[in-house]
């Protein structure tokens, strides 16, 4: 037996189904309902259901002609103080260490092996500067293939799968902890039939971006089935 939310139609995963209490919980909807209610809801893909107008901050839709492309900016407001750290932390480190050593024309070795996590450091500072500054996320349908490609500057990583294998979607929560704090981030997860799910989102996006993405997917996938 299917249950579907009452508000939004989607699907309701047995894991939110509470027998006992005679209620289900909507993961997009964020809702408790009445199991009775569930099951005689209208699923979403018999609903005649007009596309959201509104789209949250940083999200740019794209109807094709045979699917869609999301774009998803991981642009922030943090880039303010990751330029110049990265600047100082990169310029100050390693071009202290292998700066000096290319300038006078010599190699150190145990300099050189000093520097490699200064090295590794930077790299990665200036990957995250960069999805900062001018990153994205594209979330693309055409041709049959589901993709998700996370990059800046033409440099991208892909994750893809063919649109008949994607099963369902959802939102994840991972919360990390700090020195003193907790960080929570989240991301859409995409369950692919046969394969490893695939995952976007993460770091520096909003929940209600992300739960508007796994929604807006999620009626997607149904009205592809």
């Amino acid at each position: 037996m299917e249950f579907h939310c009452p508000g939004c139609g989607l699907p309701i995963e047995v894991a939110d189904l509470a027998p006992a209490q005679g209620v289900a919980v909507c993961r997009f909807c964020e809702k408790p309902y009445p199991l009775a209610a569930c099951q005689q809801a209208v699923p979403y893909e018999q609903r005649n259901i007009v596309p959201e107008q509104v789209l949250p901050k940083g999200v740019v839709l794209a109807e094709t002609m045979d699917g869609f492309r999301l774009t998803l900016s991981t642009r922030s407001c943090i880039a303010f103080f990751l330029v110049p750290f990265t600047m100082f932390w990169a310029g100050g480190s390693v071009g202290g260490i292998y700066g000096m050593q290319i300038a006078k024309g010599e190699f150190d070795l145990v300099m050189s092996l000093f520097g490699l996590p200064f090295l590794a450091g930077s790299v990665l500072l200036i990957a995250i500067t960069v999805m900062a500054v001018a990153g994205s996320c594209v979330v693309e349908l055409a041709g049959g293939k589901f993709s998700i490609r996370t990059g800046a500057l033409g440099v991208y990583r892909t994750q893809s799968a063919a649109w008949d294998d994607v099963v369902s979607c959802r939102l994840t929560e991972a919360t990390s902890r700090g020195r003193s704090s907790y960080t929570t981030t989240y991301q859409v997860e995409v369950e692919v039939e046969g394969g490893k799910p695939l995952r976007f989102g993460g770091t520096g996006a909003e929940r209600e971006t992300v739960l508007w993405l796994s929604r807006f997917l999620a009626g997607r996938i149904q009205r592809g089935r």
